[in-house]
């Protein structure tokens, strides 16, 4: 099963060039968006800790069939950022559901908690994980497609908000931890 998501649906939570509509400064790397969102105890930017919220908004942007133009990505993070998280930006990790309009089209995310993320996309739905080894080393990534033919964690292939490139969950693990290992995935989400 080849990635879900295309091209035109990938966000890099470190990009500097998603602007606030109408004109305005940088987003992701603007110290009060999370306040613009109604997230009062949040602290830092969307570049510096925002890929549970980048990978929600690229679903968003998949399950709206949106392209990342500057206004679907914007709308995008700020309702994942106001909907999917708690008031310090946080993922509601319990799972949440939500339903908005961006670029015209009505968008419902439901995020729920599972155990097995291969079965899922095997049949061909998107699931988020957490890669965590302490507070300082964390990250989200969307599995959104699987290779039969690869072994390892290079089977899951996945959408990194981490500059919104498309690779495996084993080159995620090598490139932020040097090594592969189940222990790594702690949490484990169905996106609806």
């Amino acid at each position: 099963m080849p990635h879900a998501l295309s091209s035109s649906n990938l966000i890099n939570q470190a990009s500097s060039s998603i602007h606030y509509p109408g004109g305005g400064g940088d987003v992701f790397h603007d110290t009060n968006f999370y306040s613009y969102c109604g997230k009062s105890g949040a602290t830092g930017t969307i570049a510096e800790n925002g890929c549970a919220i980048t990978s929600v908004a690229m679903f968003s942007l998949y399950k709206g069939g949106l392209s990342n133009s500057n206004e679907n990505t914007y709308n995008a993070v700020a309702k994942a950022t106001q909907y999917a998280t708690n008031k310090t930006a946080d993922l509601y990790t319990s799972g949440f559901t939500y339903s908005t309009t961006i670029g015209g089209q009505n968008i419902s995310v439901t995020s729920t908690v599972i155990s097995d993320v291969s079965e899922e996309v095997e049949n061909g739905n998107v699931c988020m994980v957490r890669l965590y080894t302490d507070s300082r080393h964390t990250h989200y990534v969307l599995v959104d497609g699987w290779d039969s033919s690869a072994s390892g964690f290079y089977r899951y292939l996945v959408c990194d908000p981490s500059g919104g490139v498309k690779i495996t969950l084993a080159d995620v693990m090598q490139r932020m931890w040097g090594y592969q290992d189940a222990s790594l995935i702690t949490q484990k989400f169905l996106l609806s």
